[in-house]
């Protein structure tokens, strides 16, 4: 069970306020222009995030789309949680096995300037909504 989400709704109404916030921030510039479709399978809850860099703005649906992802991460929501508020260091989390990744590595590197766009909106969006 989650420590900081009630229920994969809430999840879900967290991520969509903080991916439309970076939708199209210049920050991401590098996943769209290698066109870059990122699956974030969380769990408890269970949520698939589907980050789709292929045109701008960014598109986040919570949905199958109909393309491979370029890039997978598995963590559990509340190591998403963490990595997000920055108390969870990117590279303790792939040390520890805390988020697992498949896909090219060099494009997981990209992956890097979606995290810190979203770092700078999620401390706001989940004081507000996690706590409500």
């Amino acid at each position: 069970m989650s420590r900081y989400y009630r229920d994969a709704d809430q999840l879900t109404e967290v991520y969509t306020a903080m991916f439309g916030a970076v939708a199209d921030d210049d920050s991401i510039d590098d996943l769209v222009e290698q066109r870059m479709v990122i699956n974030f399978r969380l769990h408890d809850p269970d949520v698939d995030i589907w980050v789709d860099g292929r045109s701008r703005p960014v598109v986040t649906t919570f949905e199958p789309i109909d393309v491979d992802a370029s890039l997978t991460a598995k963590l559990s929501a509340d190591s998403m949680h963490d990595l997000l508020l920055g108390t969870l260091p990117l590279g303790k989390a792939l040390l520890f096995r805390k988020l697992k990744v498949s896909g090219s590595k060099s494009k997981a590197m990209k992956l890097e300037s979606l995290l810190h766009a979203c770092q700078a909106v999620y401390p706001d969006i989940a004081a507000e909504q996690l706590d409500a």
